[in-house]
């Protein structure tokens, strides 16, 4: 073998590795986790859930409120078309239909009438929705929706944190919901 060098050769005498290489396969050799690695990767882990569960819980709390005005505005909605596909047997004369919304307690709960029956739409929201004003409407068959130019109600979190208006036209009977009112 002339003109060919030998590994052997390159190495120290008496010694098959080098020393810093020796260094890195030992670090190989290293198998698991050492309980410092372990904490510290917990560490991490809990403080981005910390950040991360208050903004969750925000973001559900306005879910619930959003739900529940839509929740709303459907009842109303479905009360004017009941108000306007009902007839009696003498024709157009028919009772009117009332649709109700206040705040009951600890929570907020609507209901329509036909008359006196109270009929469909009727439900309640949960404790921690909570509403400012009264929504009460006289529904007619033309749409006619009351006397005013517009009623309108508001729900809000528990904290107050979070609002939604429920806004009625009564001339046309148009529902709209307002964010952050």
């Amino acid at each position: 073998m002339t003109g060919s060098v030998s590994r052997r050769s390159l190495l120290p005498e008496g010694s098959r590795l080098s020393s810093s290489r020796k260094r890195g396969l030992r670090f190989w050799r290293h198998r698991g986790f050492v309980l410092a690695e372990a904490l510290i990767v917990l560490l991490i882990v809990s403080l981005g859930m910390a950040m991360a569960v208050p903004s969750l819980s925000d973001w559900q709390e306005e879910r619930q409120l959003d739900l529940a005005a839509e929740e709303l505005a459907s009842a109303i909605r479905e009360a004017e078309t009941e108000a306007r596909s009902e007839t009696s047997r003498y024709g157009n004369v028919v009772a009117r239909t009332y649709f109700f919304c206040a705040q009951d307690g600890d929570h907020v709960s609507y209901f329509t009438r036909k008359g006196t029956t109270t009929i469909r739409p009727k439900g309640s929201f949960p404790e921690n929705i909570r509403g400012t004003g009264n929504l009460n409407l006289t529904l007619r068959k033309d749409g006619y929706a009351g006397e005013s130019s517009k009623y309108s109600m508001y729900l809000r979190t528990k904290d107050g944190k979070y609002a939604r208006q429920i806004v009625v036209a009564a001339y046309t009977g148009r529902v709209r919901i307002v964010r952050d009112a």
